[in-house]
């Protein structure tokens, strides 16, 4: 049995695969039929496609189905497919939090549950037309899929509701920051491998897949982007590795070289997030620079977290040390996890960057995304990241707001690590 303990947070065991209860299923489905009587709805309909999964919130899987739920009965999981993977013993090992489904053509079962339910003229509240999560701003349901629902149900009135949807399942109950610990568990472990798989004539390939096999050896998992990862002496941009997508042999690192991952570690469909970023060899003087502009938002950013305070507050503090110190950055210095709907402001002035002269264009801005009242059950991914001369310096890791203060869930990933040379 191992026990990782990290600063104002509590021991969690790597043997101990926590699970959401019967009680868990039952108060979420109470909050949710209060979210539909304070909004005046007679249903709330799902589509849960995209990076949150929503329906996985009234079901506990992650079936990407179209979820019909009323005020006086179970969730109605559409399928495409009849869901066999229940019915091995495989399967069996799983306690199903409901077993009210139908597989088919989803908009000819849709159609038919809602006149059954005699909703054919009643007001429903929609989640996917839009959505708060990053890239899915547009929603994630098919054009196609979309128009037939309309064509099929002309009398109902359908109300977009995925905003307030998504911030309601932002505040965690006990059982489910359990789960948050667990996940940041899995990304300190992560953090650890990447750190240890570093080092002088080591592809960055090699590197990032330790941090996913500590990861996924762990019980745990990921979503897309899966991971972020950048490698070299000098590098501003920021996103998957090149190799990803286009092929070609992964860079050898060297020394005077740094290498960095967002990392998004997953357990039971709850998010976590560690920045990590690994000097090779003693870091120069600006990487130092640039680390301290980083700690310093992040530790303003831990004095600042309280419940009352809105998110714009804390996103403001964390974002004025990178404003003075006359740097910039490529992400967000603070964002919401499990799931990710709310963003600091991003690519803060470039202009101060020498290294950015040679583009064509400066990248544009993105303002703050979004504001709410931070209250205890909230998680966030501190990142803060400065860049300047073409070098990149992020850290953080996972805080949760909890009945008992701060939880700071994860150490390795909140400084500059280095490896020798």
């Amino acid at each position: 049995m191992t026990l990782l303990t990290v600063p104002n947070s509590v021991a969690v065991d790597s043997d101990v695969f926590p699970t959401l209860s019967l009680a868990e299923r039952d108060r979420r489905w109470a909050l949710v039929r209060a979210f539909l009587s304070e909004n005046g709805l007679d249903a709330l309909l799902i589509f849960g496609q995209g990076r949150n999964a929503n329906d996985s919130y009234l079901t506990n899987e992650e079936a990407h189905a179209t979820v019909l739920f009323t005020p006086t009965e179970e969730p109605l999981s559409l399928l495409g497919d009849v869901p066999i993977n229940r019915y091995d013993s495989a399967g069996a090992r799983y306690e199903r939090w409901t077993d009210n489904w139908v597989h088919g053509n989803p908009i000819a079962n849709l159609t038919a549950a809602v006149n059954e339910r005699g909703l054919a003229g009643a007001t429903i509240g929609i989640v996917g037309l839009t959505s708060r999560a990053v890239g899915q701003w547009n929603g994630v349901i098919p054009f196609r899929t979309w128009s037939a629902v309309l064509a099929a149900l002309p009398g109902v009135t359908f109300v977009d509701v995925a905003d307030a949807f998504e911030t309601l399942t932002l505040v965690k109950s006990e059982e489910e920051q359990q789960m948050v610990r667990k996940a940041a568990a899995l990304g300190e472990a992560a953090s650890a491998a990447y750190v240890a798989a570093a080092g002088v004539g080591v592809l960055e390939s090699v590197v990032t897949a330790a941090a996913i096999e500590a990861i996924v050896g762990g019980g745990g998992w990921m979503r897309a982007p899966f991971i972020l990862e950048r490698a070299g002496s000098q590098r501003f941009g920021w996103g998957q590795p090149e190799w990803f997508g286009m092929g070609g042999k992964p860079y050898a690192l060297q020394k005077g070289d740094s290498i960095a991952s967002e990392l998004f570690a997953y357990y039971g469909g709850f998010e976590s997030q560690q920045q990590i970023d690994v000097s090779i060899g003693e870091p120069d003087a600006l990487l130092r620079e640039l680390e301290a502009v980083c700690l310093e938002s992040y530790d303003a950013g831990i004095q600042a977290l309280k419940p009352g305070i809105h998110f714009s507050e804390l996103a403001a503090i964390m974002d004025e040390p990178l404003k003075r110190s006359r740097t910039w950055n490529t992400g967000p210095m603070v964002q919401t996890v499990a799931p990710v709907i709310y963003n600091s402001a991003t690519r803060i002035d470039p202009s101060v960057d020498p290294a950015l002269a040679h583009l064509p264009k400066l990248p544009g801005g993105v303002g703050l995304d979004g504001d709410f009242v931070i209250t205890e059950g909230v998680a966030f991914a501190f990142e803060p990241n400065a860049l300047r001369d073409g070098k990149r310096v992020c850290i953080g890791g996972t805080v949760m707001l909890t009945a008992n203060g701060i939880e700071e869930l994860n150490t390795i990933a909140n400084r500059l690590q280095v490896v020798e040379a």
